[in-house]
């Protein structure tokens, strides 16, 4: 199954199960991957079912896609905050909640490399002091050239907050990579294992 089927699919589980906000989040990047297609049949029969899936929000697909652009804004901006002084490698987060608040996060050096703490776990951190439990998409940003995706500390700690999250990568330079959390962490250990 290639990545936009992947997210439609997802989306129409959401969709079932009434999660409908998140679901306007795959349905998004269902729609935003599309317009990159080969212009096959199948294509032509996602794209027939991805508009009858959006019919079905509850909101404009314009409405999921500007709060994914803020995200990425803010992700963008907060990366200048970033505490860096041994690495010089810059990388904000922001976290959109399922109520859409947007909560924002940087990494933070230490002189004992260690205790460094990476930018998708200081977001996650402060949405969660400020009540937040479920997160429907993360948008992370970084200075490379090479879209930089979460490590496997904070894939861990976003998995078992947001299983289902979309995960947008960016760069300064107008890159964008689109994932799921399961495909960045398939298999996952979870609480279901405890």
């Amino acid at each position: 199954m290639n990545t936009h089927q992947t997210f439609l699919h997802a989306a129409e589980a959401f969709l079932n199960a009434q999660d409908t906000l998140a679901a306007g989040f795959y349905a998004e990047s269902a729609f935003a991957l599309h317009g990159k297609h080969d212009g096959s049949n199948a294509d032509y029969a996602l794209s027939k079912s991805i508009d009858t899936f959006v019919e079905r929000l509850p909101k404009p697909l314009a409405h999921y896609t500007q709060l994914l652009k803020q995200a990425k804004l803010r992700a963008l901006e907060t990366r200048l905050h970033a505490h860096a002084p041994f690495s010089h490698f810059l990388v904000g987060a922001a976290l959109i909640a399922d109520d859409e608040t947007l909560h924002i996060g940087c990494n933070v050096e230490c002189s004992s490399y260690g205790l460094t703490i990476c930018a998708e776990r200081t977001a996650l951190v402060s949405a969660v002091s400020h009540g937040k439990k479920r997160f429907l998409a993360i948008a992370v940003a970084a200075d490379t050239n090479e879209l930089t995706p979460p490590c496997g500390a904070c894939r861990q700690l976003l998995y078992d907050f947001a299983p289902d999250a979309i995960v947008v990568l960016v760069n300064p330079h107008g890159a964008e990579k689109r994932f799921t959390m399961k495909e960045l962490l398939p298999e996952a250990f979870t609480a279901a294992f405890l």
